[in-house]
């Protein structure tokens, strides 16, 4: 193998011995015990990628971004990568792994909290959500969030009922699903209604009075209704949203 191929494989071969039996890198490692040269080179790129990963360890992402990483991601299929290929992917990951390390090492109970929870669905919908199933029917909507193994069966206060549907999606807030259902309000406007397992939002209890938070032009209302919490977001003032909240 050339020089230059072998420097161009193993410059994506991580710290550590996570990749020492991939079999992408094998013959190019090969080259290391032949070329002094090329060893010296490897020697220097493994230290300065531990480095790299230690600051990157201590970088914070900003909300939401694992939120709109995931929820814009499609599956593609299983297929026979070139090096070339592979030397991109790794590329485009190192530059994703800058951005989301600080929040994925920070998914612990502590960070478990409403305020998070409503910053992170709040900034996925501030541009335009992308909907996986739009649709006036709320029936087969609800019929396709439980395909997808979603809350489906929500109870929604009556005015916010008489609302036209849509549009929903699938969201993920740690290791739970979220449903995001939106209503068309008048115009342009939208209501987002988000449903989660009550388990990632222990500290709302049923019965309770909604709590009520601003996100810039945002406003929220968020409650629990048995084994489930929801969170209302609407452009406007805690007075637009009490408009949907009433059943009567």
């Amino acid at each position: 193998m050339e020089k230059d191929k072998a420097q161009s494989i193993l410059s994506v071969y991580r710290p550590g011995d996570q990749d020492e039996a991939d079999p992408f890198f094998a013959e190019a490692k090969t080259e290391l015990a032949r070329n002094p040269e090329l060893a010296r080179w490897f020697e220097q790129e493994q230290a300065f990628d531990r480095a790299i990963s230690e600051k990157l360890a201590d970088l914070v992402a900003p909300f939401g971004l694992k939120t709109r990483i995931l929820a814009n991601a499609t599956p593609v299929a299983t297929r026979q990568w070139s090096w070339t290929a592979r030397f991109a992917l790794a590329a485009a990951a190192l530059f994703l792994l800058a951005q989301v390390i600080g929040l994925w090492r920070t998914q612990s109970e502590k960070t478990r909290t409403l305020a998070h929870y409503q910053q992170e669905m709040v900034s996925f919908i501030k541009l335009d959500p992308p909907l996986e199933v739009e649709s006036h029917d709320l029936a087969k909507m609800q019929t396709w969030l439980s395909q997808e193994n979603a809350p489906s069966k929500m109870d929604l206060p009556r005015r916010l009922a008489t609302l036209q549907p849509v549009g929903c999606r699938v969201l993920r807030f740690r290791d739970h699903k979220v449903t995001l259902l939106c209503f068309k309000r008048g115009g342009d406007n939208l209501a987002h209604l988000f449903v989660v397992d009550r388990a990632a939002l222990p500290k709302l209890k049923p019965g309770a009075k909604p709590v009520f938070a601003g996100e810039g032009e945002w406003m929220t209302a968020s409650w629990a209704k048995e084994d489930d919490a929801y969170m209302l977001v609407t452009r406007g003032d805690r007075d637009t949203l009490l408009r949907y909240l009433s059943d009567t």
